[in-house]
């Protein structure tokens, strides 16, 4: 009688420890595997998003720089204080990145329209002038050879934000600027080497430099 009460124990027991490994199996083959690919399209996104920002506001406050001292150099003293305060504005991290974005934009944009119109004309030759306009060509170089990476930085981030919806609804600076960066880097170039030349014309220290630079930009 023991034994038969003993073999039913061991029999129940084998049976028990069986179902729960069978049902554990199963439950772990029906688990979903973690996938990165959410995650790596953001750190993506990211990535990118890093590499034209950084691009485009070194380049942009260089080519500011050399806007405010050109502006000093031609007398326009209005347009200078006002790229003073955009270079301060887009230089300070706690305001939007959005906000400094466009601000840094349009100032660039429309800065360069002035510079070029105020250049073809007679003007900053003399002494006090020569001085502004020499301080203004270490900037305006290394700002025109940041501006000519960004066309495509700006193409690789606005394919990204357009694959991406959440992206396209919290970037939406970047996505009224990006377009028209082809069109603000050939203005800023044109601009540039017009600084460039027109230095050089004026005899203004360090256009020589500023001309060798540039190369056959």
């Amino acid at each position: 009688m023991r034994r038969q009460t003993n073999k039913f124990i061991i029999l129940v027991l084998v049976t028990f420890f069986s179902f729960n490994f069978n049902v554990a199996n199963s439950l772990e083959l029906k688990l979903p595997k973690k996938t990165s690919e959410s995650s790596s399209g953001a750190g993506d996104l990211k990535d990118i998003k890093l590499k034209f920002t950084k691009i485009f506001f070194e380049s942009s406050l260089e080519y500011m720089e050399a806007q405010f001292h050109l502006f000093n150099a031609l007398e326009m003293n209005d347009e200078a204080s006002k790229t003073r305060k955009s270079i301060d504005f887009v230089k300070n991290d706690k305001n939007k990145e959005g906000k400094r974005l466009t601000n840094a934009f349009n100032s660039v944009s429309e800065n360069s329209s002035a510079i070029e119109g105020a250049l073809t004309k007679e003007a900053a030759t003399s002494t006090v002038a020569k001085v502004h306009y020499a301080k203004s060509l270490p900037h305006a170089i290394n700002g025109i050879l940041g501006t000519i990476q960004l066309p495509p930085e700006a193409k690789n981030l606005l394919d990204a934000i357009k694959a991406d919806k959440m992206a396209a609804l919290k970037m939406g600076s970047f996505l009224k600027v990006l377009p028209k960066i082809p069109q603000y880097v050939k203005s800023a170039t044109t601009v540039g080497k017009l600084i460039v030349t027109g230095a050089k014309s004026r005899d203004v220290e360090g256009a020589d430099d500023a001309t060798s630079q540039l190369g056959d930009l």
